[in-house]
């Protein structure tokens, strides 16, 4: 669906984008994550032709985003969905306005494909196919009884509701999402991601998910790529990421007690063990008991894994050690406590 190969890009003689290289499979949610300023939304405007780039490839459902003539960026663009952070919606109309808004606008495009005519209804019924159109979008987003409202009345995460919907209005085959949940308050966010998640299974889209929050690309993002002042630090699936010895899982916030003494060993949950007494077996088994000093277990997508953190005595560190690697278990010895 996108291939990205060896992308440069400067502004002027900065680096941005250094020697990028990955691809995003139809169907899949991939996250792009880094801190401010590490070149996450110019990459996704790389995407959709709106940043050009010095070098490299960027093809996007097999055109060279590069090469590609106006009137194609904008049939390009019409496959591309977009939800932004700060809703870009327009205050003075109301939600459904807002909705039909892509739908206006292209039906009164005089170069608009006839596949795109023909899903409009243009020529028949416009504007009895808009109505049903808008109104099955704001039915997925759960604002159908909102439709009269106008979007300043409405809390930020029915504005990003309004936004999804207006996003999905042409029946692109890819969102992009550029920090789509970030001015969300917790549980706000969930329901956003959780929508995304739907509308990822309902239609296949595939979703690119630009973000600086972790816990938004554990919960929905199959693979990721992480940014870090333009390069590629780390590139693969969420889980293994995550829960792999020297993975993301450094990258994340963590803090955990700091006992006088000891090795503090972080045992990986993934999904296969992640419902297991891994830690009471292992103290039963060696005739050893271990303090837990830190942990985190979470969703990561449809399952719940994470990691905890015991101090173990140096005199029985072999003995561990040897019970780890015996039952295949992952895991890594973290700084002397």
């Amino acid at each position: 669906m996108i291939e990205v190969r060896n992308l440069v890009k400067f502004y002027q003689s900065e680096p941005v984008l250094r020697d990028l290289s990955f691809s995003v499979a139809p169907g899949e949610i991939f996250g792009v994550v880094g801190q401010s300023g590490a070149g996450k939304s110019t990459l996704l405007r790389c995407f959709n032709g709106l940043e050009p780039y010095q070098s490299g490839s960027v093809q996007v459902m097999g055109r060279e985003v590069a090469r590609l003539r106006d009137k194609e960026l904008k049939e390009l663009r019409r496959d591309m969905g977009m939800i932004f952070q700060n809703f870009c919606l327009m205050n003075r109309k109301n939600v459904f306005e807002n909705v039909a808004f892509p739908l206006r606008v292209w039906e009164s495009h005089p170069a608009l494909p006839k596949r795109v005519r023909r899903f409009l209804g243009i020529g028949e019924t416009a504007d009895a196919r808009t109505r049903a159109r808008v109104m099955e979008l704001l039915e997925l987003v759960g604002l159908a009884d909102k439709r009269f409202e106008r979007v300043q009345n409405l809390s930020g995460g029915q504005k990003q509701r309004v936004g999804i919907a207006r996003a999905l209005a042409l029946n692109p085959k890819i969102l992009l999402c550029d920090e789509a949940t970030s001015a969300l308050d917790p549980g706000t966010t969930l329901d956003i991601l959780q929508l995304l998640q739907d509308i990822n299974a309902h239609f296949r889209l595939t979703l690119v998910v630009v973000t600086h929050q972790m816990e938004v690309v554990k919960r929905i993002c199959h693979r990721l790529l992480l940014l870090d002042k333009g390069a590629g630090l780390r590139l693969g699936r969420t889980e293994d990421l995550f829960l792999s010895p020297g993975g993301m899982g450094r990258f994340a916030d963590e803090e955990y007690a700091r006992l006088p003494s000891g090795v503090n060993i972080r045992l990986l949950f993934p999904r296969e063990i992640a419902r297991q007494a891994v830690i009471a077996a292992m103290a039963r088994d060696l005739g050893l008991s271990f303090p837990i000093v830190g942990g985190k277990l979470e969703h990561y997508i449809d399952d719940v894994l994470g990691f905890l953190i015991i101090n173990v005595p140096e005199e029985n560190l072999d003995t561990v050690y040897g019970y780890l690697r015996e039952k295949n278990l992952r895991w890594e010895a973290l700084d002397d406590a």
